[in-house]
């Protein structure tokens, strides 16, 4: 049986994690507040034999060191699909065994995605931050992973061509 100081305890400690997650929240809301950002350009992706639309990607732009990927799923697509895009987007730089542990990072902080979801990759200089709805997900200081982390889209050997030069703003 609690007693009333252990009962009162979990109440100030249920209280303190509530406050965080608020404040965690509001910390990536204002980081990720896209009137902050200027919009470069968007496209709608489409995959496979009958250009399934899977979701709008948006690249947006604050300053000379912050760039923002932002994906808007159209879909489901459960993780394992996700890290078939990562491979093969970064099939052009697989073999360099300096970017090997970025590439797996990406892998491991890719999160299965529903119909609605945002999921916003954040490059401020070397420091790279996942999220996912407005939830940061996962951050990483390695300039590898800032480097790599928007190649499939924006990268001089971008997955698609066209849709590169639609999120560049060149279409």
């Amino acid at each position: 049986m609690l007693t009333r100081d252990k009962k009162m305890g979990l109440r100030v400690g249920f209280l303190a994690v509530v406050f965080v997650l608020a404040n965690s929240a509001d910390a990536a809301s204002a980081e990720l507040d896209r009137e902050s950002f200027s919009l470069v350009g968007e496209a709608l992706v489409e995959v496979g034999p009958f250009d399934l639309d899977v979701y709008q990607a948006r690249h947006f732009t604050r300053n000379a060191n912050e760039t923002l990927v932002e994906l808007t799923y159209l879909r489901d697509v459960p993780r394992y699909l996700s890290l078939k895009g990562w491979d093969k987007g970064f099939e052009h730089i697989e073999s360099d065994p300096d970017l090997k542990l970025a590439m797996e990072w990406v892998r491991s902080n890719t999160p299965d995605l529903k119909e609605g979801d945002r999921f916003a990759m954040l490059v401020k200089g070397s420091v790279t931050r996942l999220y996912l709805n407005n939830l940061l997900v996962s951050d990483s200081n390695s300039p590898n992973v800032a480097r790599i982390i928007h190649s499939p889209w924006i990268g001089d050997e971008a997955l698609d061509l066209e849709i590169r030069a639609q999120l560049l703003g060149k279409e």
